[in-house]
């Protein structure tokens, strides 16, 4: 991917989401739910988190337009670098005894191809493709092949995935930003705000978007590194916080000696009033990743508050949000 791409055009006619195409370090995998393939598809998810990529797995029926689509189904295939569709056909058969292919996963995998994502089409051995999908290369596995296909066909993904360059700050996707504004936290305005610019430029060269807390002052640096390995995140969080440091003992060296105290309290918002959020894969382990951060950090004087999030965690929260309004009535059908 060269440069950054964003749905501008919403697949089932809602105002545009805004999401970044391959901002995820993610698979989304389209799949029958019949319980025949269950093991296949467990298979399928090992392998892929074998190689540190979240799989997103899709089996519920589709309710195109609804709030569960776009969050989901759409938003999830946007984000993911590379896509599997299993095309085995439904367990069920005709009344003549014919098979059909499962509907929902065909329509997953129409919108994979219309967003020109990368694709892994999957179909059993002795089954045959449908007449629409004939021409599209598909892997034809058996069990005693699968893993082997599978891990070659993901390698190639991954590769591909890998040559994608993205800016040194990922874009803030919108539930993102939903969540932030759930906890009454705003990207900061470091056009018209010096102190804030101040503050912004410690983090934008390691990654770190800068928020604001509405009307209090509380400050907090969000780094998005779950296309990264965690290492980065480790690293930029550490060097972001020895910076924060050492500018502050700085600062309240160079203090004239009389009212020293008192002057000190001017720059306790660097050690007392800041916080540092960072976004991880969830195949990796946010407590090891938070202590070896802690282990890093050069002077252990001053505490920042560190908090870890799998994307998971955050639209789970909004989820709930949505919850609590309950569902709305309708009183007026589209024409």
């Amino acid at each position: 991917m060269n440069g950054i791409r964003k749905n501008n055009i919403c697949f089932v006619g809602l105002p545009s989401c805004g999401y970044v195409y391959e901002s995820a370090k993610s698979c989304f995998l389209a799949c029958p739910s019949d319980e025949k393939y269950s093991l296949v598809v467990d298979t399928i998810k090992d392998v892929v988190e074998a190689k540190h990529y979240e799989c997103h797995v899709a089996l519920k029926s589709l309710n195109p337009g609804s709030f569960a689509f776009c969050t989901k189904i759409c938003s999830k295939i946007i984000q993911s670098q590379f896509c599997i569709v299993l095309l085995d056909p439904s367990s069920s058969k005709t009344k003549k005894g014919l098979k059909y292919p499962n509907p929902n996963v065909h329509f997953e995998y129409g919108m994979m191809l219309s967003q020109n994502k990368y694709v892994i089409p999957l179909l059993e051995e002795n089954e045959d493709l449908s007449f629409n999908i004939s021409p599209l290369d598909t892997i034809k596995y058996s069990n005693s092949n699968l893993k082997i296909k599978l891990n070659s066909a993901i390698d190639n993904a991954i590769e591909r995935a890998n040559k994608n360059t993205f800016p040194e700050n990922i874009p803030i996707v919108p539930e993102i930003l939903t969540f932030y504004s759930i906890k009454s936290y705003q990207l900061s305005n470091i056009v018209d705000t010096k102190l804030f610019k101040y503050l912004y430029d410690f983090g934008f060269p390691l990654g770190f978007y800068f928020f604001n807390k509405n009307n209090i002052a509380q400050y907090k640096y969000v780094g998005i590194f779950e296309l990264e390995e965690p290492r980065k995140a480790i690293l930029h969080t550490k060097i972001l916080i020895d910076n924060i440091v050492s500018t502050y003992k700085m600062l309240i060296l160079n203090l004239p000696v009389d009212n020293k105290d008192e002057n000190t309290k001017k720059y306790e918002y660097l050690i007392k009033q800041i916080s540092i959020d960072l976004i991880i894969s969830s195949v990796y382990d946010k407590e090891e990743i938070k202590q070896k951060i802690y282990d890093l950090i050069e002077n252990k004087t001053y505490s920042y508050n560190i908090s870890i999030y799998y994307r998971s965690d955050i639209t789970d929260y909004i989820n709930t949000q949505y919850e609590q309004i309950g569902v709305l009535k309708v009183i007026k059908e589209d024409i």
